[in-house]
């Protein structure tokens, strides 16, 4: 049957006449996708641009007339796409060429293609690179309209809305975040009609939901609730985008319950949410929708109404959600759809769940299971990677499910139990990747730190299933997966321009580097004449390097964590005798049916010693557990200044410190704990080397970081660290980096002396260590220990030593974590480890200030002032894991040098001879010992644990 002739300029005219009137429900929307069908004689959108493509192409080219037709082709494009997915790049680029190049040369037009081109990408585009593409058009043909015209609103509000798409389908939140206030810019704008205002309204408190439940903001997920629930009072009953937003707020509404819950302890009841609609009310709400858009609104609306039956125990809500996902399945045409594989997890997480909480009758219960895996392996193979954003977490899903099915085989099929266990170790441990390339994506240590938060928790998972298999050495990769990731993608960043050289991409190493260069500190404050640094290379950047390092042997640098060989390899190189990875008893043990039912055997607290030779060894410390009373009873006193050694938490209490006694006795009681829990154990299997004690670096999972383990009391009385050589770091990822780092003499010594003028012992620390032990070193104080004199020395020594007598100050989560507070200004550690600058053959910082070993970013993530200095290049970092005395800090530090500079002790060793010497009460100055500090000596008392044992060394 031959198509009808059509007037393409007229049918223009008649779709701006039909949308005269508004945007309001479902039948607008049709109403216009029926028009250009019924114009065209066609009855699918595929259909309709095959026509109008090929009636495009019968036009002589290169004229005006074909550079108009091309972009009317492309302005009526969208509306087919309500109809069908049309996924055809290259047409798509041979009509926007032609429009560019042969349409009206005017600013106005060529600003209405790419604003054509935009709508494109947000409406049904899932190729980032398509994406990348036209954000670069976008901002191409801003580049040529004169700044406040209406032409370049409207193009800065669309490339607003494709940064904030390209973000959600890779998770690069820097550009999510700055690309949803952009939005927000245009709430009020007069672009828009009071109707498409309010729309928008409701799009940002979506957009902004996503922020509040990444950062655990409970406060602010309300606010957003709020703004959500104002929006839909005042959307007509049948507008177009109620359904939606309807989901996200119950979407939103059970995050918030589940954080309160993680708070509380305290699950919400059943009927916390209203009863939602029936799936029978949903279709009829849809039914005159364009089908793609019914395709939207049944994979959002199947996924909300799955969560509300599995929290009710619904379970033919449950069977009803899981149909409208299978309806959106059908109706979708590819696989490679990112809503395929969104709906494909859901209904595998929903099948997996009914089996797992016991929701479907017990006959059903193994069929869901088996149905659940399915659609897990399935969405897993079709996310390919972990450069996908589902890749991860339905990984993590499926691994979680594959446990589970072994656990259920233990009683009726012993002989599946094993292979299960077998699958869900490979996956879990593939999976984990996941977190090291997000966390690699972001830009800025806040949303690298936020993107790993949940991490160290999976990765603690994992290898406990490791050890309960006796899968050590997997059990060590799943360990350091999960740790440190933050410091891991500062490490990789500085090593990004000779990797990409190596590949021969020279210009994506230069384009890197220029990215990368963060403003220097300035003399009078944070930075010189310049806002605070935006956390190096952005995310669309880092996303075009990180394919091309993925496609070559560089991968494995990235995203795999070292094994136990390489872990041996660099303890040998330190002359360290183990690396011990401290894990928790796990907070939830199984009960009397999970034991005999399932056979699963609980889960004490462990460690797991990776030694010299490359063997593997776990010792089970029972009574190692984060909730044991003496470290609760720390964490609430803390310390003198209250700082305990954790990160300080949003929510502590203000008033008054604790009690300085208080504290001290739950120091004592905690290092009594840690002796008789873990460290008589633990120094009783390690090997022993000939004439000299055991040396051993501690990587404590969670909480476990808050503790110093070098000063836990053994049996006799004894200290830890009389017995062996103590050092700490957060990952075998920088153990091993830092091992490979080089030994240069020490030529070049800068030490800082209260810069701030008010730590008196500070400054007198300063001078004595200067003119006694580095006369020739540079000494700065007030006035001219500027951030700046500080960095600028940094860039200039070759085989250096810096020592920082002042203030150190961190704030839980803020832009800035820790800091040191120098003359006029703050040296932060992010202006250590973003950017690509590195401070090569820095052999040693000495962190005289309070709390520099301490994470404003939480315990797994161990980013503190001390490891940006390792990762800044330093091979080895003291840093204190609390507010020190100013007093006995002096003398601790002198004595540190002391033994390094007349005993030739490297660092560790020597901060660990000056701590003894700190224990002895018979203790005598040395010769040479200024008198000012030689009159202290005999007042600092042995058995104050907070006078020496909050120093620790990390690195080499």
């Amino acid at each position: 049957m031959p198509y009808p002739p059509y007037d393409l300029q007229a049918l223009m005219y008649e779709l701006k006449e039909a949308a005269g009137g508004g945007m309001v429900d479902a039948r607008d929307l049709s109403r216009l996708t029926t028009l250009v069908l019924d114009r065209l004689g066609c009855t699918t959108g595929g259909e309709a641009f095959d026509r109008l493509y090929a009636d495009w192409r019968e036009l002589p080219r290169s004229t005006v007339m074909s550079g108009l037709r091309a972009g009317h082709v492309l302005a009526v494009l969208p509306m087919l796409r309500f109809d069908q997915t049309i996924s055809d790049p290259l047409r798509e680029e041979e009509l926007r060429r032609e429009a560019t190049e042969f349409g009206p040369a005017g600013d106005t037009w060529q600003g209405t293609i790419a604003t054509v081109s935009a709508s494109s990408g947000l409406q049904q585009m899932d190729d980032p690179a398509q994406l990348e593409s036209e954000i670069v058009r976008l901002e191409e043909a801003r580049a040529l309209l004169p700044p406040g015209s209406l032409q370049r609103e409207v193009l800065e509000y669309h490339h607003a809305g494709l940064r904030v798409h390209l973000a959600q389908l890779t998770g690069g939140e820097d550009d999510f975040d700055s690309a949803v206030e952009d939005l927000a810019r245009f709430s009020d704008s007069s672009l828009f009609t009071d109707e498409q205002r309010l729309a928008g309204a409701g799009q940002l408190a979506m957009f902004r939901t996503h922020q509040a439940m990444r950062r655990e903001d409970e406060d602010a997920l309300t606010e957003q609730i709020r703004a959500l629930e104002s929006v839909l009072d005042r959307f007509p009953p049948g507008h177009m985008d109620r359904l939606g937003l309807e989901a996200h707020l119950a979407n939103a509404t059970t995050a918030l319950e589940l954080l309160r819950a993680r708070r509380t302890g305290r699950m919400p009841g059943a009927d916390t949410h209203p009863a939602p609609a029936s799936p029978e009310q949903v279709r009829r709400q849809i039914a005159d929708l364009p089908r793609d858009a019914r395709i939207d609104r049944l994979t959002a609306l199947g996924g909300t109404r799955v969560g509300q039956a599995m929290m009710a125990r619904d379970y033919q809500g449950a069977l009803d959600a899981q149909h409208m996902l299978e309806d959106a399945l059908d109706l979708l045409d590819d696989p490679d759809d990112v809503r395929w594989i969104r709906s494909a997890f859901t209904l595998g997480t929903s099948h997996c769940s009914l089996a797992v909480w016991s929701v479907a009758p017990h006959r059903d219960r193994f069929r869901h299971l088996d149905q659940g895996i399915a659609w897990l392996r399935h969405a897993w193979r079709l996310a390919a990677g972990p450069e996908h954003p589902s890749w991860g977490y339905t990984g993590s899903v499926l691994a979680d499910a594959h446990r589970f099915s072994g656990d259920a085989a233990h009683l009726y099929d012993p002989s599946v139990k094993r292979p299960h266990h077998d699958e869900a170790r490979r996956i879990g441990l593939e999976s984990l990747k996941a977190a090291a390339w997000t966390v690699l994506l972001q830009s800025g240590t806040a949303h690298a730190a936020e993107t790993a938060r949940r991490a160290g928790e999976e990765a603690v998972s994992v290898a406990r299933w490791c050890l309960a298999d006796g899968a050590h050495e997997d059990a060590v990769r799943a360990l350091d997966a999960g740790r440190g990731l933050a410091l891991h993608a500062a490490t990789v960043a500085a090593t990004v321009p000779g990797m990409l050289k190596a590949l021969g991409q020279d210009d994506l190493a230069d384009e890197w580097r220029r990215a990368g260069t963060v403003p220097a500190p300035g003399p009078e404050g944070d930075l010189t004449g310049a806002p605070p640094p935006p956390g190096g290379p952005g995310s669309r950047l880092r996303r075009r390097v990180l394919r091309a390092l993925a496609a070559s042997p560089l991968r494995r640098r990235l995203l795999d964590a070292p094994s136990t060989e390489e872990i041996a390899g660099a303890l040998r190189a330190l002359g360290t005798t183990a690396l011990v990875y401290l894990l928790p008893a796990a907070e939830e043990q199984p009960g009397l049916k999970d034991r005999l039912f399932f056979g699963r055997r609980p889960e004490p607290g462990r460690a797991l010693v990776i030694t010299a030779d490359g063997a593997t060894r776990v010792v089970d410390l029972p009574r190692l557990s984060v909730s044991a009373g003496p470290l609760a009873a720390y964490r609430a006193a803390g310390t003198p200044g209250r700082d305990a050694g954790g990160p300080p938490l949003p929510d502590t209490p203000s008033g008054p410190a604790a009690r300085t006694d208080d504290s001290r006795a739950a120091l004592e009681r905690l290092c009594d704990w840690a002796g008789e829990t873990v460290m008589e154990e633990l120094l009783r299997v390690l090997p022993r080397g000939y004439g000299r004690a055991p040396s051993v670096v501690l990587v404590p999972m969670g909480e476990l970081g808050a503790v110093p383990w070098h000063a836990a009391r053994l049996p006799r009385g004894r200290r830890a660290c009389e017995l062996a050589d103590i050092s700490y770091l957060p990952s075998a990822r920088l153990l091993c980096e830092v091992a490979a780092r080089p030994a240069v003499p020490t030529g070049q010594v800068l030490v800082v002396g209260n810069p701030t003028r008010d730590l008196h012992h500070a400054g007198e620390e300063a001078e004595a260590i200067h003119r006694t032990f580095h006369p020739d070193g540079e000494l700065l104080g007030p006035g001219t220990a500027t951030p700046a004199a500080v960095t600028d020395w940094l860039g200039r020594q070759r085989g250096g030593l810096l020592h920082l007598a002042c203030h150190g100050v961190v704030r839980h989560g803020e832009r800035h974590s820790a800091h040191l507070a120098l003359s006029g200004g703050d040296l932060a550690a992010e202006v250590l480890t973003e950017g690509t600058a590195r401070y090569r053959h820095l052999n040693l910082v000495v962190l005289a200030a309070c709390r520099t070993n301490v994470s404003g970013h939480g315990y797994d993530e161990a980013y503190s002032l001390s490891t940006a200095f390792l990762v800044a290049g330093a091979r080895s970092v003291i840093g204190s894991l609390w507010p020190v005395p100013d007093e006995a800090t002096s003398l601790l530090m002198y004595m540190t040098h002391h033994f390094m500079r007349r005993d030739g002790l490297p660092p560790g060793q020597a901060l660990r001879s000056a701590q003894l010497w700190m224990l002895d009460d018979t203790r005598t100055p040395p010769p040479g010992m200024p008198a000012h500090l030689a009159a202290r000596v005999g007042r600092i008392r042995g058995d104050d644990l907070t006078a020496w044992a909050g120093f620790t060394h990390l690195g080499r």
